[in-house]
């Protein structure tokens, strides 16, 4: 992931030099030598708590390749589930990509209404909702 990040980012900040990389705080993401590889890089993260709203703009999107890549079971080994999440990507309309983005708005009101709490559950409904638009 990583050799994909770097580059994309650096690319960005070419056009946007106020690019951020956002990251959760999982140990992977976490890890003392995440933050030297992006000082190496010169590419600026967000500052992003442990326990805190899932706001990532992408985040919808392990749901929904999950939901097409198991339809009629889980793939059987690790080539076939490399190749169905290939598929599911490729597949993945632009328009979905960026009804997660629109709502993110929404979503940062209610963390302010709740004062930043970790109380905020991102509405499994609301994701039923967003994946029922996109027909199976």
């Amino acid at each position: 992931m990583i050799l994909k990040l770097i580059p994309f980012a650096k690319l960005c900040a070419l056009e946007c030099p106020d690019t951020l990389v956002q990251e959760d705080n999982t140990p992977a993401h976490a890890h003392h030598i995440q933050e030297e590889v992006y000082n190496l890089h010169e590419v600026k993260c967000l500052l992003w708590p442990g326990n805190s709203p899932d706001l990532n703009m992408i985040e919808p999107s392990w749901f929904w390749i999950k939901k097409r890549t198991t339809l009629r079971g889980a793939p059987a080994n690790k080539l076939a589930l490399r190749a169905a999440w290939l598929k599911a990507w490729n597949n993945l309309p632009q328009n979905q990509v960026q009804a997660w983005i629109e709502r993110i708005p929404r979503h940062i009101e209610e963390v302010i209404r709740l004062e930043g709490g970790n109380e905020y559950i991102e509405s499994r409904l609301e994701r039923i909702r967003v994946v029922g638009r996109i027909a199976v």
